[in-house]
């Protein structure tokens, strides 16, 4: 295998400090500057929850495959997504590609299970290269990464002396549709041809980038808002600690012992003096912080594209359709996103199906075009959608295998088989 060219740039390293910066943001550490001693401050980490909600509608229902060429190959792809909980490995991926930009899936041979195994990665452990007229297609990769000698010896089966501090080594390996290299601790232990014929790496770029392979995250337009929303409503919670503990006023008094701003306190003020309470809350200064607030939050959902009635506050009754023309930011953000995510998953299924059948033995026909089934974006009445697909149905318009397939079953083919047998049994 030649040299894989593949150090990292500066753009990659400005995109490793993005998701350093991302990450830190998500967790809870979004003000730009240290606090001074004894000063509090509020974070309301309205960021994570916007997150969360539109990947949630993103995978609302685990993304079913449709083969409609191989019933074989469907059914291999339901059993191996439900063994292998590929719903909970998307959604935790998707979370790290809302947050930091980028998603990335590794698709290898388990010899030891024969069958195809599918990973997360870290996208900051990445390097690719891409077509020179295509940047979305990867022609080489490097993936770098650190791992214990048990781990090295567990995973490559090979047996290392000590190469780094407290027995940690790093692994890189490189890619291309013709070679791999596999280097431990910067000794080349492998070099030779790829035994897949393609690389077997998925990259999953949330919003991508025109003209880059990587993708943008969803907190880039969410970061100042968040700031200002964390400053204003620190500030308004210190005017009402004020509020709640008065600050007395003297005047005309040289000595202040013994006043305290107490329940059935006397006071004996010297004459010509006078006390009173601070009000802080005088001249409507709190309602304008409240409404610069509320506008604050206005700005945070339209940029989210996230509106309050996704959350169950619409604040009216609303008609179903009215519902729906409110939800349609939400909607539109989540289609985006799934045109993202379709090119991966296909990706992947057909890496799964040509694993199976050249090294699993699976009888597929040389089949990879795969069509994916997402659960629906807002929510469905069951009842309803049963009564449409059975007329259309019986309309002609439409298969029952299709019909079995957009109401959730994971097998509709053999669930058909079913119906048929129960009927020519009499039940």
């Amino acid at each position: 295998m030649d040299p894989v060219p593949l150090e990292p740039t500066a753009a990659d390293r400005a995109r490793w400090a993005r998701y350093r910066e991302y990450l830190a943001f998500w967790e809870g550490r979004q003000w730009p500057d240290r606090p001074r001693p004894g000063e509090t401050r509020l974070v309301l980490n309205y960021a994570r929850a916007l997150v969360r909600k539109v990947t949630s509608v993103l995978f609302s229902r685990p993304v079913r495959y449709s083969v409609p060429e191989s019933a074989a190959a469907e059914r291999y792809l339901a059993q191996l997504a439900g063994e292998s909980d590929w719903h909970g490995l998307d959604y935790a991926a998707a979370l790290d590609a809302a947050v930091l930009g980028d998603a990335a899936f590794k698709v290898t041979w388990d010899q030891e299970r024969r069958r195809p195994r599918v990973t997360a990665v870290d996208p900051a452990q990445l390097v690719v290269a891409s077509r020179p007229d295509d940047v979305r297609e990867v022609v080489a990769l490097a993936h770098e990464y650190p791992l214990t000698l048990g781990a090295v010896e567990q995973v490559f089966g090979l047996k290392l002396p000590a190469l780094g501090p407290e027995g940690w080594v790093t692994v890189r390996e490189e890619w291309t549709a013709e070679g791999y290299r596999l280097l431990v601790g910067g000794q080349v232990v492998h070099d030779g041809p790829n035994p897949y014929g393609w690389i077997p790496y998925v990259l999953v770029p949330n919003s991508p980038i025109p003209g880059d392979v990587w993708g943008e995250s969803d907190l880039a337009d969410l970061i100042d808002i968040c700031r200002e929303i964390n400053r204003r409503m620190t500030v308004l919670s210190r005017i009402l600690q004020v509020s709640g503990n008065p600050i007395v006023v003297l005047e005309n008094v040289t000595a202040s012992e013994g006043i305290r701003a107490e329940e059935g306190a006397i006071w004996e003020l010297p004459e010509g003096s006078r006390a009173y309470l601070l009000d802080m809350l005088s001249g409507g200064g709190v309602a304008l912080h409240l409404e610069y607030v509320r506008l604050l939050f206005q700005v945070l959902h339209d940029l989210a594209e996230v509106p309050r009635a996704a959350f169950g506050d619409h604040g009216r009754d609303l008609s179903g359709a009215a519902l729906e023309l409110e939800l349609q930011p939400l909607v539109h953000k989540v289609e985006r996103k799934r045109r993202a995510w379709e090119r991966a998953l296909r990706q992947r299924a057909w890496r799964v199906l040509d694993l199976a059948e050249r090294f699993g033995g699976a009888e597929f026909h040389g089949v990879r075009a795969v069509e994916l089934v997402w659960g629906p974006t807002l929510p469905v009445d069951d009842e309803r959608a049963a009564r449409v697909q059975v007329a259309l149905v019986g309309a002609g318009i439409r298969s029952r295998l299709t019909a079995a397939r957009e109401l959730g079953a994971l097998d509709p083919e053999a669930e058909l088989q079913r119906v048929e047998a129960e009927r020519a049994a009499g039940l």
